[in-house]
């Protein structure tokens, strides 16, 4: 869009501070709100009646959520959780739907990331069902490098996941997750630091997930 266009929005959104840990959207709530992610950390999840979370993907700064339910006008599909204090901008239902009808930039833009999501949704199916646990950690740790951005064959995740919530992401048991993590650092492939975590060769992490079988990954 237009930065006038941008501009024009700006006194219709509505700017919410969010506590740690609460809960933005619901699993089968209604409504048709588009939020974006200004400022922290959210994930995208789901519990299923045995208690057992299955994380969809980590929402930084930029990032935005809510755009199905926007689409379908169906109940929404997922929890969103602040992982920390957060910002998040909220575009009211019937903005939306006036964006919708009205700028076909936005219009092509929400298209377009949802083809990456679906794409990206069905990268994660396979994983599931055809790679092994350990592979799967290593893939989500590149995951998590191109999202924050790789320089010189590092990444540095100043605030990486716990163990807890890779294992949430990558569908596996914390215990597996806490296993690979240290081999690949005995291997000098990361460093742990804190909170903070640095993949010291990119390279050598693509291989290693091709020698376990993983899918080719695309950076």
């Amino acid at each position: 869009m237009a930065p006038a266009e941008v501009e024009s929005l700006a006194a219709r959104i509505e700017i919410l501070s969010v506590r740690r840990g609460a809960r933005l959207v619901q699993r089968h709530d209604p409504g048709g709100a588009i939020y974006v992610v200004v400022q922290g950390l959210l994930l995208v999840n789901q519990y299923a009646r045995s208690g057992r979370e299955v994380g969809y993907r980590r929402l930084q700064p930029g990032s935005y959520f809510g755009e199905i339910a926007a689409i379908d006008r169906l109940p929404r599909s997922a929890n969103v959780t602040a992982l920390t204090e957060a910002v998040v901008g909220r575009l009211p239902e019937a903005l939306v739907a006036e964006l919708m009808a009205s700028s076909a930039n936005f219009t092509r833009a929400v298209m377009e990331d949802l083809a990456a999501m679906v794409r990206a949704l069905s990268s994660r199916v396979f994983e599931l069902n055809a790679v092994s646990a350990p592979c799967r950690v290593q893939m989500e740790l590149l995951r998590l490098a191109t999202d924050v951005g790789i320089e010189d064959n590092r990444a540095v995740l100043t605030r990486a996941p716990t163990h807890a919530e890779i294992a949430v992401l990558a569908g596996a048991q914390r215990e597996a997750v806490t296993r690979e993590l240290n081999r690949l650092e005995t291997r000098n492939l990361i460093a742990k630091q804190g909170r903070t975590l640095t993949i010291l060769d990119i390279d050598g992490l693509v291989a290693e997930i091709e020698r376990l079988g993983g899918d080719e990954p695309e950076l």
